[in-house]
C-alpha cells in the first residue's frame, strides 16, 4: 500500500459502495462480486481495504459526494492491496471502505463487478439506473458514478 502522500491522482478515490448504491432510497446493503479478468499487483493499482476488521459494519463514513474524508481515510489505515490473478473473486459489503491508486504500468487492471442486493427488498436494478441517470441530468454526479469517487480519465481501449 501506498502511503496518503505518494497516492497519485487517478484511479478510485476512498469511498464505500454503499454511497454510489443510493443506499439510503434503495436496498440497505449490497454486496459486489469482484471478477479478475487481468492480475492485479502493486503495481498496476491494485484495489486497496483497510486491513481492520469490522469496518464494514460501522455505517457510512463522513464524505464528501461520497469520498471518503482525507483525515478519516487516514484513521481507517493501514491500507493493504488485494492482488489477484484471472478468474480470482473478491466479494465485499457496500460497507467496505476501499480505494485503488492510479494504474501507472503499461498493462490492464480490469475486473468485472456484478453487484447484488437481498432478494427481499425487490429487484432494484432499474431504480438504480433511473437514480443514476437522474444524478447525470442534474449534474451531482461524477463521471462515471452517482459518487465523485473516480479520480482518473476513462479510458477506451
Amino acid at each position: 500500500s501506498l502511503p496518503l502522500s505518494s497516492v497519485p491522482p487517478g484511479g478510485f478515490l476512498p469511498h464505500q459502495d454503499a454511497t454510489a448504491y443510493a443506499t439510503d432510497a434503495l436496498a440497505s446493503r449490497h454486496i459486489s462480486v469482484r471478477v479478475a479478468i487481468d492480475p492485479a499487483d502493486e503495481h498496476n493499482g491494485p484495489l486497496e481495504i483497510p486491513i481492520r476488521p469490522g469496518l464494514h459494519s460501522q455505517g457510512i463514513y463522513p464524505n464528501a459526494a461520497g469520498v471518503i474524508e482525507r483525515e478519516v481515510e487516514e484513521q481507517l489505515g493501514p491500507w493493504e492491496p488485494v492482488l489477484v490473478q484471472p478468474g480470482d473473486l473478491v466479494l465485499f459489503d457496500s460497507y467496505l471502505p476501499h480505494r485503488s491508486v492510479t494504474n501507472t504500468s503499461d498493462r490492464w487492471r480490469r475486473s468485472a463487478y456484478l453487484t447484488y442486493n437481498v432478494a427481499r427488498e425487490g429487484d432494484l436494478h432499474a431504480a438504480y439506473y433511473r437514480t443514476k441517470l437522474a444524478a447525470f441530468k442534474e449534474g451531482s454526479a461524477g463521471s462515471i458514478s452517482i459518487t465523485k469517487d473516480f479520480g482518473g480519465d476513462i479510458v477506451v481501449p
